[in-house]
């Protein structure tokens, strides 16, 4: 069985955020506001696709029942 090409997606669209989190600090070396907005909004993101991977899975296990 294959990886699955969301799977592969995701990997790569959350690996390329943290990769600007870990770049996105100011002179201080704190945190930005921007930085937070961002982590915020990859969690939302990550809620997203957990809840449409997690309904495909459903979707899946009750066409095998």
């Amino acid at each position: 069985m294959g990886t699955d090409p969301t799977v592969t997606f995701l990997k790569a669209f959350f690996g390329a955020g943290m990769e600007r989190l870990r770049n996105a600090r100011d002179d201080r070396g704190a945190i930005s506001i921007e930085t937070m907005m961002i982590v915020a909004g990859l969690v939302v993101v990550a809620a997203i696709a957990a809840a449409v991977i997690l309904a495909k899975v459903s979707e899946k296990a009750k066409e095998i029942k």
